[in-house]
């Protein structure tokens, strides 16, 4: 039992457009990595985030360490695998609460355009 408990701690969790959207509203709002290699890549899409991070995927690996693994993080790409590859590198580093946005900028371009 103790082996399937840490198992499920390695699975990259997913957080939907919507429910990043409120997340951002709000006061605790978590940090956006942006993975894409584009630096106005969220700005584009409308994602307004308080002091995002954009590194691209090659790189990310060495901005790892500079991080703080207690803070909540949220990786961003265009379509959501790279993001997911980077997120469960950040689970792999001990980080604590991390989320790949799902559907990647692609997803919360479609969701921006819904609600209008």
């Amino acid at each position: 039992m103790d082996n399937f408990l840490f198992e499920e701690s390695e699975v990259v969790q997913f957080i939907e457009p919507a429910q990043l959207k409120q997340w951002l509203s709000q006061g605790d709002a978590p940090l956006i990595i942006n993975v894409t290699g584009e630096e106005s890549a969220l700005e584009e899409c409308s994602l307004n985030a308080d002091k995002p991070l954009s590194v691209p995927i090659t790189e990310f690996a060495s901005v790892i360490n500079e991080l703080d693994p207690d803070q909540p993080t949220v990786v961003v790409c265009q379509l959501g695998q790279k993001s997911f590859n980077a997120a469960q590198r950040l689970i792999e580093s001990d980080y604590s609460c991390v989320f790949s946005l799902h559907g990647g900028l692609e997803a919360w371009k479609r969701m921006l355009e819904g609600s209008q």
